[in-house]
């Protein structure tokens, strides 16, 4: 699934990253990150922050929390029973 959403992302060479940075990051503002390709092949991804609002609603805000939850443990087995008692004991100091 990850190389599907990165063969979708605009590549950028390091020299253009470097030459021409505000195009980059323009680019990178439309789509939401890009990719940068250094010469021995390695590639890295740059993304867009989102803006911080003072106007965001509770609901809002816990939307996009378990977004992000969802997105951070997206293919992650569930936790056993076992383990998540051991965890609850690591975040207790135990």
């Amino acid at each position: 699934m990850n190389a599907d959403i990165m063969s979708d992302m605009t590549t950028f060479t390091a020299r253009e990253l470097d030459r021409e940075t505000s195009r980059v990051l323009d680019r990178c503002d439309q789509e939401g990150a890009v990719q940068v390709r250094r010469k021995n092949g390695r590639s890295y991804t740059i993304s867009a922050n989102r803006p911080v609002s003072g106007d965001m609603t509770l609901y809002e805000w816990m939307k996009e929390r378990r977004r992000k939850t969802k997105e951070l443990f997206q293919g992650q087995p569930p936790m056993t029973k076992k383990e998540a008692r051991e965890f609850d004991r690591m975040i207790a100091g135990e």
